[in-house]
């Protein structure tokens, strides 16, 4: 993407030439950003990991599978430099895991996904090598109703719903708004409905029912069909403007 359709993109939120300029230095010195040619930029290898992972909201609830009451565990090991831990503990957070005994991560193990293509994508978002993963059952009564409580469940719920009801009021209003409020809003609202359904912990029926995480997939995506129209065209006039006046030499 050319530095002036991503200066011509932060202008819609208020953020001046500069401070893209800025903002982009440093993202590709962090590598969440790359360059092959003066002036044209894409994602960095640093970013790959985590837009995977994020883009998996579009699969719904296919990303889950009927849960037995098993336990994906993790055992964290001491002695971790401040940096590797703070990675780690960010890719067990992203795969819905949460410390349920001291230095013991779980989450219940109803993911679609294998077992090994869980340990990967841990360790590609920046599980430390010394972790330990394991499957775990047969905890006792009170140990289960301790780990059944481990995610906010009503604060999940609470965003499941305001994030529908953002989507089904916009999709109402779109077409009549201004162009770029348009364009502002479906990148804002639909932004955050990828935020939650991409950090749900995808917790099984027991812990939490999914009836209003299934909804609120299913409005995303049609949702993201509209969005991707309205973005269209907008990134069509940015490209003609970039090839009219010459690639910027960013």
């Amino acid at each position: 993407m050319p530095i002036a359709h991503l200066i011509a993109v932060g202008e819609l939120f208020g953020l001046t030439a500069n401070s893209v300029r800025v903002a982009i230095v440093r993202l590709v010195a962090d590598r969440l950003l790359e360059s092959d040619e003066r002036g044209f930029y894409r994602l960095g290898p640093k970013a790959a990991p985590v837009r995977a992972h994020v883009e998996d909201w579009r699969r719904g609830e296919s990303r889950v599978r009927p849960w037995r009451g098993e336990w994906l565990a993790v055992s964290l090991g001491t002695k971790v430099e401040r940096a590797v831990r703070r990675a780690s503990l960010r890719a067990l957070s992203r795969c819905g895991l949460r410390e349920g005994l001291p230095g013991l991560w779980l989450r219940p193990d109803n993911l679609a996904q294998t077992w090994e293509e869980t340990l990967e994508r841990l360790r590609t978002l920046g599980l430390e090598d010394g972790a330990e993963p394991f499957r775990a059952r047969d905890f006792g009564a009170p140990l289960q109703r301790r780990l059944h409580a481990l995610w906010p469940t009503r604060a999940l719920q609470q965003d499941y719903e305001r994030a529908l009801r953002d989507l089904q009021r916009s999709q109402r209003q779109l077409d009549g708004m201004p162009h770029e409020t348009a364009l502002v809003e479906s990148y804002l609202l639909g932004g955050e409905a990828i935020r939650v359904l991409a950090t749900d912990p995808l917790l099984p029926e027991a812990i939490m029912p999914g009836d209003t995480r299934r909804e609120l997939s299913e409005s995303m995506l049609r949702y993201d069909r509209i969005g991707r129209r309205i973005w269209r065209g907008f990134s069509a006039r940015s490209q003609l403007t970039v090839l009219a006046g010459g690639r910027d030499a960013g």
